[in-house]
């Protein structure tokens, strides 16, 4: 996930280089985002532009999460996209500082030794493409309220809740025959 990009800067603009993403290098997760579970593939093309290089790929990758219901941990695999600007720090051809792009502060740094680093895009858009609700299976069942048992397993043997006593009118008039 990191790539030498100097011969791609020298190049044309519109040169496309395509690159396969490897799991040689560690991707860093921070705490409760999530953990990975196996290597991170995918590919990409590294497209030169008159700015610096346009990443577009796709990303997959093995991701070990907690389910929202019933708190078991899972492994589920993440797909998603990867289309970011990374503009250089280093002139290629001169060896003169760059001065990072006004208008633009999404983009990343190439750095001065015109290496390209994917590992903090992917990191990014891993998070943003984590669902907000985290399930085990489409139709899990939880925990029990009462008694915290895995209802995935089978019925608790609570009694079922009496409800809020200030609702009840509510309840009386959706049981009301219709007319």
């Amino acid at each position: 996930m990191i790539y030498n990009v100097a011969q791609l800067l020298k190049a044309n603009v519109g040169t496309v280089q395509r690159v396969e993403l490897d799991d040689a290098d560690e991707l860093d997760l921070r705490e409760n985002e999530a953990s990975l579970a196996g290597p991170v593939e995918g590919q990409a093309k590294l497209h030169r532009t008159n700015q610096g290089i346009f990443v577009d790929g796709i990303v997959r990758l093995p991701v070990a999460l907690d389910c929202t219901r019933c708190l078991k941990s899972f492994t589920t695999t993440m797909e998603f996209p990867l289309r970011e600007q990374f503009y250089p720090t280093i002139d290629v051809n001169t060896g003169e500082p760059v001065a990072p792009p006004q208008d633009d502060d999404l983009s990343f740094p190439i750095d001065h030794n015109h290496i390209l680093d994917l590992r903090e895009a992917i990191r990014q858009n891993l998070v943003l493409a984590l669902p907000v609700r985290t399930l085990c299976k489409e139709d899990c069942a939880g925990l029990c309220a009462q008694c915290g048992k895995d209802l995935n397993e089978g019925p608790c043997d609570c009694a079922p809740e009496a409800g809020d006593a200030r609702f009840e009118s509510l309840r009386q008039l959706l049981e009301l025959p219709e007319v």
